[in-house]
């Protein structure tokens, strides 16, 4: 059940109870949010989950704010200032705990190290392990909280997806080569949930009422074993999940543990769309409401919001270009398709990296063209929302084959049918937009990719495969590709040397270029040498084909 409410709301809510529950003045209010990837200032906005938080403190003695991953990434604030403009702005709201989202990672661990250091809340890691020589930067940071509201003892545990080390940068996890951060992934999930129920043991044995899960795992079957709902069928002793990194929306869902006792998972998906109220009673009872609009704003965070978008708006305020035409990411019902499907963004990216690196090929992983571009005047602020991350570009010598391996590796997972009742199918980060060719994926053949336990590819069964008719753009014209030819193949660092996503098909490739201008940078370059848009991108033009 969802709530959008004012003050004079809160208390009929108090008055009246919701959810077939009697709410007590001493209950616990736990709020949450996750996935907000920088969006400090949409949908709920952080000032109003602020006073939110405030006001609920005012009636109730015992209220928490708490965070489930993927804070420091995903907009202008974090990007251009490495984080450290979010971290500031939760200190100002008044975080309690948060734990780590893969694009937490994505700075570097130097970066993520100063940014856990500037963190006036408490950090929370469950699952982390480290078998290097040098520097361990959770060494200092507890795998659980237990804190104490006045007899009611509540654990929480933060447990980070294991698919970190692949959707984030690997080469930030190795030392040597070598990975040495592991976060309890491999035998089919077992070894994390093997993991968490000690943890969860641990704590009840120091007498917690509660167990909370504060998981950044995410609820997609596709995501398994490696799921918080694998995670409350392999385990005993949780109460709640809340759980982050899928974006999903889900209020107050109730799943089977291994005992076949019930687990509530709630998730708010993302930007703040939604803030989550968890109210444990004194009584036992647990219940869960969703917040998607408040009548109040923190003067407070306005003032630090709109200081922190003044560090960053000389730059990001510079007109580009004219568009007479929407270039859109996604299709009308929001599902993300250019990580299943050639798009007019995917394709500009593309070109763009291809134009600056002088490649023969481009390629661009789809979950890293991040924005729309809407007709208007399109600002500097347009290209950094498409391109967040900062990735430097990079030029390599590749043969054929290697790059008919990338692209087989990431079509591993697209299907013919892209959505099923509104929701994404096969879609997948690793997904190639390209630029100087064409291909087309067989979706009737089942994909021969190879995969390790950490879901960094290996290599290929044998038999027919996905990807066919892959040509290459030479003179003007498509000749089919050459497996045994060497190509310039251009891209972002992240794919071409860190095997980023898995895709380890240009691992050992020679480096031409290592650490290029960033893709942002790219994309303003390539504009102001065509001279803008013009009618170019107002269609996809056949670059890939699904069959």
């Amino acid at each position: 059940m969802k709530k959008t409410i004012g003050v004079i709301l809160i208390l009929m809510l108090i008055l009246t109870g919701c959810q077939n529950r009697t709410v007590q003045k001493d209950d616990i209010y736990i709020f949450f949010t996750s996935d907000v990837h920088c969006g400090v200032e949409e949908n709920l906005t952080l000032a109003s989950l602020k006073a939110l938080v405030d006001d609920t403190k005012a009636e109730h003695e015992y209220v928490s704010l708490v965070d489930l991953g993927d804070y420091l990434q995903g907009g202008t604030l974090g990007s251009l200032s490495q984080g450290k403009l979010i971290v500031e702005l939760m200190n100002a709201t008044g975080y309690d705990i948060a734990t780590f989202g893969n694009h937490e990672f994505d700075y570097g661990l130097d970066v993520l190290s100063s940014r856990m250091d500037e963190a006036d809340f408490d950090l929370i890691a469950s699952n982390v392990k480290y078998s290097g020589s040098t520097k361990n930067i959770f060494e200092d940071i507890p795998e659980y909280i237990i804190v104490d509201y006045d007899g009611t003892k509540v654990a929480f545990l933060g447990v980070l997806t294991p698919e970190s080390r692949v959707s984030s940068t690997p080469k930030f996890f190795m030392e040597d080569g070598t990975f040495v951060y592991d976060f309890y992934s491999g035998n089919d999930g077992q070894d994390l949930y093997d993991k968490v129920q000690s943890l969860v043991d641990q704590v009840r044995k120091e007498v917690a009422d509660y167990v909370v899960v504060l998981s950044h795992l995410g609820s997609l079957e596709i995501l398994a074993p490696y799921d918080s709902i694998s995670l409350i069928s392999h385990t005993e002793g949780i109460d709640v999940v809340l759980d982050g990194h899928s974006h999903s929306v889900i209020v107050e869902d109730r799943y089977p543990n291994k005992n076949g006792e019930d687990v509530v998972l709630s998730s708010v998906g993302t930007k703040l769309m939604e803030a989550g109220e968890l109210i444990l009673g004194k009584d036992g009872s647990i219940s869960v409401l969703h917040v998607e609009e408040y009548g109040r704003q923190d003067e407070g965070i306005l003032k630090e919001v709109e200081k922190a978008n003044e560090t960053i708006n000389g730059i990001l305020s510079q007109y580009v270009c004219d568009l007479d035409h929407d270039m859109l990411i996604k299709d009308e019902e929001g599902i993300r398709m250019t990580r299943s499907r050639e798009t007019t963004v995917g394709d500009f990216f593309a070109d763009a990296i291809r134009y600056v690196m002088e490649g023969d090929v481009a390629l661009m992983n789809g979950g890293g063209v991040r924005s729309d571009i809407l007709a208007g005047e399109v600002m500097y602020s347009d290209l950094f929302n498409v391109a967040p991350f900062q990735n430097s570009l990079a030029l390599v010598k590749a043969t054929g084959q290697q790059i008919l391996d990338a692209l087989e590796f990431g079509a591993r997972f697209t299907e013919r049918i892209y959505k099923l009742d509104g929701n994404a199918v096969g879609e997948s980060g690793g997904f190639l937009q390209v630029s100087g060719m064409k291909y087309t994926i067989d979706t009737s053949v089942e994909s021969p990719v190879l995969l390790d336990e950490s879901d960094m590819l290996t290599g290929f069964a044998e038999g027919q495969r996905r990807v066919k008719d892959v040509l290459i753009l030479q003179d003007g014209e498509y000749v089919p590709i050459d497996p045994e030819k060497t190509y310039l193949v251009a891209g972002i660092n992240y794919v071409l040397l860190n095997s980023g996503d898995g895709n380890t098909a240009f691992k050992g490739s020679e480096a031409v270029i290592e650490n290029g201008i960033t893709d942002v940078e790219a994309l303003r370059s390539y504009l102001d040498t065509i001279g803008g848009f013009g009618d170019l991108y107002r269609n996809t033009e056949g670059r890939i084909t699904i069959e």
